[in-house]
């Protein structure tokens, strides 16, 4: 176990609220490898209504690790027995403190100093299993919200569409999650408190906003225990405001692109350097739709999902297979698109010659849009939601000749790296390159598939000059682009242009080695191994 490890386990009040009995066993069970300790102590700011409550490990009336559950009644209460039994002394003490801030509840000689200044009591586990449920009585009570009109709450269930607000959840709060049952299990939560006594309750706010609908979301049970009274101090007001904001803007442009045609979209991951590669969400999925005005027409179609037989082969050996394999996979998206009349998005990751050979084989006469896996955030969607007139600039062709046989051509999008000085010295041939403005070099160089189709335009037009203008015809291609520039490039090859010999980075990254050539017979794209 490393040192975050260890860290994260003793203070455990760094990450979210254990989730479920079991995961209170397995914390358990982790912390009698790193502390031992003699009693188990319960700590709140508050009898009537906690914002906080932690569960502290004693060793000498010391804090020695710390924890937080969020957990129904009985869940709390068969929680804390997992640690009971690992202590010495098999007792559980029961104590008051002030309000705990967040810096209390992640600093054990804090809630060492606490605790010992405290009233502190032995209690038995019928007292703990009283004070849980009283506690969850007391919750639920609010629900009646005697403070929010009718109106109010229309309008909050019509901006929740009856979901659950909290990031990442969107449970439907029309159904038992354990038993399917319909009925109505939300929650109504003021961001600033009707009361200032209240969770992030303020003396001038709390009364003016209790009937502001942008004021209050809908939580499901588990979420509305987590922000009132298990980690009220990790959801200030800002973090509840913006998030009920972002589910907004989530959900409705998840709807509006109801009104957008259905396009299939395509899941392609070749593992890069024996990693796999997460497939977008559905959420995902919709945002990247949206610049090119269309949305999912049902569901994603995984054509190669991270192949188990390819990660476990040397790098080496992956590359004579390569061939093959790209081109069954663009004849499986040309074949599944085509009652579509070739509409298609296409999210697809892999090394980048891979890519620019499968861009090759699927063409630019139809409309199949890579989408941008952004390698900064690890989602796929595209940072700019207008397009840019010019992202790129090209240098070098004014230097070339009228006979040029072969030339080298950089693609410098994302970075541009010492390997394209050290390779292109070594082949010798006058130099032409494509490089993303300094301001915006990086995995989003093309932020907007608009972006992307000039590109691939740009390119096109490219390798047309150099072949009809100069005679080229072998250019050594060195590219150093994200996944969607690298399709673009692909799809810019066509009919009459010099045959590419496409190169990578070896595995010391100091210079590139040639991988895949794509050229033209009769009118065919073949790809081969070089």
């Amino acid at each position: 176990m490393n040192d975050r490890a260890i860290e994260a386990t003793i203070l455990q009040t760094l990450d979210l609220p254990i989730l479920s009995i079991d995961e209170a066993r397995d914390h358990a069970n982790a912390l009698t490898k790193l502390v031992n300790w003699d009693a188990v102590g319960i700590l709140c700011d508050d009898v009537k209504r906690p914002s906080t409550v932690l569960v502290l490990m004693l060793a000498q009336g010391k804090v020695v690790a710390v924890c937080r559950h969020c957990l129904p009644p009985m869940g709390s209460a068969s929680a804390l027995k997992a640690y009971v039994q690992h202590s010495k002394s098999k007792e559980l003490i029961f104590s008051q403190a002030r309000e705990l801030c967040r810096e209390d509840i992640s600093d054990l000689e804090s809630l060492s100093s606490i605790w010992q200044q405290a009233e502190s009591k032995k209690i038995s586990h019928k007292e703990v299993e009283s004070f849980f449920e009283s506690l969850d009585i007391a919750r639920k009570d609010q629900r009646q919200h005697k403070k929010i009109s009718k109106s109010t709450r229309q309008r909050v269930l019509f901006d929740a569409h009856g979901r659950c607000m909290f990031k990442g959840c969107g449970i439907d709060l029309n159904l038992d999650p354990l038993t399917g049952q319909s009925g109505n299990f939300a929650y109504f939560a003021h961001n600033v408190a009707t009361s200032e006594q209240g969770p992030r309750g303020d003396l001038y706010q709390s009364d003016l906003l209790a009937d502001e609908p942008s004021n209050i979301l809908l939580l499901c049970d588990v979420h509305h225990r987590l922000i009132d009274f298990v980690a009220k101090t990790d959801y200030p007001i800002d973090r509840l405001r913006n998030m009920r904001s972002r589910f907004c803007d989530d959900v409705n442009q998840l709807l509006d692109g109801l009104t957008r045609p259905k396009i299939p979209a395509y899941c392609v991951s070749w593992p890069v350097h024996q990693q796999v590669i997460s497939a977008p969400t559905r959420t995902q999925i919709a945002e990247a739709l949206v610049p090119i005005g269309a949305r999912l027409d049902g569901h994603l179609r995984m054509l190669n999902d991270n192949e188990k037989t390819l990660r476990n082969l040397d790098p080496n050996d992956v590359w004579p297979l390569m061939p093959k394999l790209i081109e069954s996979t663009a004849f499986e998206i040309l074949a599944q698109s085509h009652n579509e009349l070739y509409h298609a998005a296409l999210f697809a990751m892999g090394l980048m010659p891979a890519l620019i050979a499968l861009g090759a084989l699927l063409g630019n006469k139809n409309a199949i849009s890579p989408m941008l896996f952004h390698r900064e955030t690890g989602l796929w969607y595209w940072p700019r939601t207008d397009p840019q007139e010019s992202s790129i600039s090209v240098s070098g062709v004014e230097d070339l000749t009228d006979n040029c046989k072969e030339i080298t051509l950089q693609i410098a999008l994302t970075a541009h790296p010492s390997a394209f000085t050290v390779t292109s010295s070594s082949l010798g041939n006058r130099i032409v390159t494509v490089e993303a403005k300094r301001k915006l070099m990086g995995n989003g160089a093309l932020g907007h598939p608009v972006e992307g189709q000039l590109f691939r335009q740009h390119i096109q037009e490219l390798l047309h000059r150099l072949r009809e203008n100069h005679g080229v015809h072998t250019v050594h291609l060195l590219p150093c682009a994200s996944n969607a520039a690298c399709v673009y490039l692909g799809q810019a090859y066509d009919s009459y242009h010099p045959k590419l010999v496409i190169y990578d980075f070896n595995e010391e990254g100091d210079d590139m080695i040639e991988r895949l050539t794509v050229r033209n017979k009769k009118n065919r794209c073949l790809v081969e191994l070089c």
